[in-house]
């Protein structure tokens, strides 16, 4: 839907994208959350910049999927 329409890096789309990894969260589907929540963060980056509100949750998500796998070396490497 929202890809097709509006683009990848469309912020509506991302938001979507972030929607939808929250449930792969809270569904156990880690590895799943991950992969899709780093591509948001990087999207994020690209189109909001490192300090806006937005990917700085981003970075938070991501760094807690992270610490829940035991991926500490993987959590000190997603500062910007």
């Amino acid at each position: 839907g929202r890809r097709r329409l509006l683009g990848d890096s469309h912020c509506d789309t991302v938001s979507s994208i972030h929607n939808m990894t929250l449930l792969l969260r809270d569904q156990g589907k880690l590895s799943e959350a991950v992969s899709l929540l780093v591509a948001v963060l990087e999207a994020r980056r690209r189109e909001l910049g490192d300090e806006h509100p937005d990917t700085l949750n981003s970075m938070i998500n991501v760094a807690t999927l992270l610490f829940d796998q035991g991926k500490l070396v993987e959590v000190e490497v997603l500062s910007p």
